[in-house]
């Protein structure tokens, strides 16, 4: 076997050896990012759980339950991977979270949350008492600080709000698509009376800057006239424009 062969299977030992043997707190303190808080950590660098405040744009959210496995194998390329789960009220998600050299990135991302959970997330939404499930799914994001490179996909079905007696409002689609610099964000619509279309740009420091434009179609299109005047002014052809930044 070659030296270098040797050196890094020696290294990859000794990292193996220090997940096994270094507390999670120790690890925690060292590896979570400046927006989160962990909070009664357990376990080893290798498996491990903590409750968890974010810190977002919109306020903290809190996390009743995060825990971490390590992915030994990815060691061997020079990277530093988990497997993640974390759960919140109405929330429940998992993926591979990755560091390297330059950025990290997320992996195989399933989440689901009931809308209600939305609120955590955004606090502006509270008001809306908004209703349905959200799935997203991610195969890729990766972030460096500067640029978001990837794409996800969220759904929202049976979406209600408390401001309309519509139910259900629709269903609806949110993609993201992130080449370098602020990602791509656009929304369509799947089902439903309630039409919304839009488009913007999210950065990787997690803001957003989003226009859009809605409409009601159908029998219920004339219920949906409270609503509608609330996010825009009526134009001529009967849609209103909205903008949102977060």
């Amino acid at each position: 076997m070659r030296a270098p062969a040797i050196a890094a299977l020696g290294i990859a030992a000794y990292l193996l050896f220090l997940a096994v043997l270094l507390p999670a707190s120790f690890v925690a303190s060292r590896l979570a990012p400046p927006q989160a808080e962990l909070r009664d950590v357990q376990g080893t660098a290798w498996d491990g759980s903590a409750r968890a405040t974010l810190r977002t744009p919109q306020g903290p959210v809190e996390l009743e339950r995060l825990t971490w496995s390590l992915r030994p194998a990815r060691l061997l390329t020079g990277r530093i991977a988990y497997d993640v789960t974390a759960a919140a009220k109405g929330l429940e998600a998992r993926a591979r979270v990755e560091r390297g050299f330059t950025a990290c990135e997320l992996r195989d991302l399933e989440a689901r949350a009931d809308a209600a959970a939305l609120a955590l997330l955004a606090p502006l939404a509270a008001a809306w008492q908004p209703q349905g499930e959200i799935t997203m799914t991610s195969p890729l994001l990766s972030w460096d600080g500067t640029e978001l490179r990837g794409e996800g996909r969220a759904e929202w079905r049976g979406a209600a709000v408390a401001l309309s007696q519509v139910r259900p409002l629709g269903s609806y689609r949110g993609e993201l698509k992130g080449a370098g610099g602020p990602a791509r964000v656009t929304l369509s619509t799947l089902e439903g009376p309630l039409r919304l279309t839009g488009d913007g740009t999210l950065t990787s420091q997690g803001r957003l800057a989003f226009s859009g434009e809605a409409r009601g179609e159908g029998t219920a299109a004339t219920a949906l006239d409270p609503l509608l005047d609330l996010m825009g002014p009526r134009r001529a052809d009967g849609t209103r424009a909205f903008r949102l930044s977060l």
